[in-house]
């Protein structure tokens, strides 16, 4: 819930052996050359810095673990992954909870460290002991939520931001090479894109990601099929966003030269892009995981959730453990312990009589041996 340098160091002196396992101060790219003969397969193990947003070439090779993970089985929601949110919402419901949707909120209230209230467009102010907040924390730090909660992250004003991506999502009929549930269709060369992302510009050939959605179950896919493509793209910090209609093109037709197409081809309604991104989630950037992952001590800065402000947590993919459904419902464990903890340990106690009374030896009484004690 709350990882620090110091404590994996004092781990790691402990246990001596682990140091060189974790590979320190290389990258995942470098480990991946030492490790594979083929480069096609040091490209493939190296679309995992992907997941958390970052560049093979700059996150630390101890991010090779996320294959190890993936090694012990995927998993699929049944009715699709919005049967997690669903689902989730049922039990709030049936245990009280009541959910207010297409609501903004303009201002998280909080006074001499605490927070007391949460404040909406229409000018209703909702007061709250405990506030859950699982927006990008960005938004917290540089005040689009009001000034109170300024204070929540200051980390995420200064460091650099993730990945962000070009995402389509429609429903068509392929034609082409037979799919999986999970296809990527890589360009020659990784490394080209990966500078250019970093250079806040878009390679005209992107390896493309395709989730072919109906894919993969028990039955049979239907004739129109539900589908996602992503390509990698720089965050708004880096660059200026680049016009759909560009996107469209080099997306369906990098995949035209893999034999694979769709009909009907999606138009630009089914798009979304590092502004739109931007835009359901404010001061993201158009980020998808957050802060970036480069470097030795990246998963050390992230928020985590408890915040200086009493009251006030933290949860989603912008904040530790990091992005994607399992880690960002991983957080909201680590959000739901911290609150219950915290409102265990500033719960006054009931008073309560004492039963009986208290024996006190007389003053003059001599010193006797106690029956308890045996001395």
């Amino acid at each position: 819930p709350a990882p620090s340098l110091g404590k994996l160091t004092l781990h790691c002196l402990t246990r001596p052996w682990l140091l060189p396992r974790m590979a320190p101060g290389k990258t995942l790219a470098r480990l991946l050359d030492q490790s594979f003969d083929d480069p096609r397969l040091a490209q493939l193990f190296g679309r995992y810095a992907t997941y958390v947003g970052g560049s093979p070439y700059a996150v630390p090779a101890i991010l090779s673990l996320i294959w190890q993970a993936e090694a012990a089985g995927v998993w699929v929601v049944e009715g699709g992954m919005h049967r997690l949110a669903t689902a989730l919402a049922d039990i709030a419901t049936a245990r009280g909870a009541r959910f207010h949707y297409d609501t903004h909120v303009t201002r998280i209230e909080a006074t001499n460290g605490r927070a007391r209230a949460v404040h909406l467009s229409d000018g209703t102010r909702i007061p709250a002991e405990t506030i859950l907040f699982n927006g990008d924390p960005r938004a917290l730090a540089t005040g689009v939520l009001g000034p109170d909660t300024s204070t929540v992250a200051q980390q995420t004003r200064h460091t650099d931001r993730s990945l962000s991506a070009e995402v389509w999502a429609f429903a068509a009929t392929p034609n082409g090479p037979d799919l999986a549930h999970h296809n990527v269709f890589f360009r020659a060369d990784p490394k080209p894109e990966f500078d250019t992302l970093a250079r806040g510009q878009y390679a005209p050939d992107p390896t493309l990601y395709i989730c072919a959605m109906d894919r993969g179950l028990p039955q049979p896919p239907p004739q129109l099929e539900r589908f996602e493509i992503i390509a990698n793209a720089p965050p708004l910090t880096q660059g200026a966003p680049q016009e759909p209609a560009s996107c469209q093109t080099r997306t369906f037709r990098t995949l035209a030269r893999f034999g694979l197409t769709f009909s009907p081809e999606p138009n630009q309604t089914a798009l979304t892009t590092p502004q739109g991104f931007d835009t359901l989630f404010p001061a993201s950037t158009g980020s998808l995981y957050g802060q970036s992952p480069h470097g030795m001590t990246a998963a050390f800065q992230r928020p985590t959730a408890r915040t200086p402000i009493k009251g006030l947590y933290l949860a989603g993919g912008g904040t530790h453990p990091g992005a994607g459904v399992p880690m960002a419902t991983l957080s909201a464990r680590h959000a739901a312990e911290a609150i219950l903890s915290d409102r265990t340990s500033t719960s006054p106690s009931r008073r309560t009589a004492t039963p009986g009374g208290m024996s006190t030896p007389s003053a003059r009484a001599a010193a006797a041996r106690s029956a308890s004690s045996g001395s």
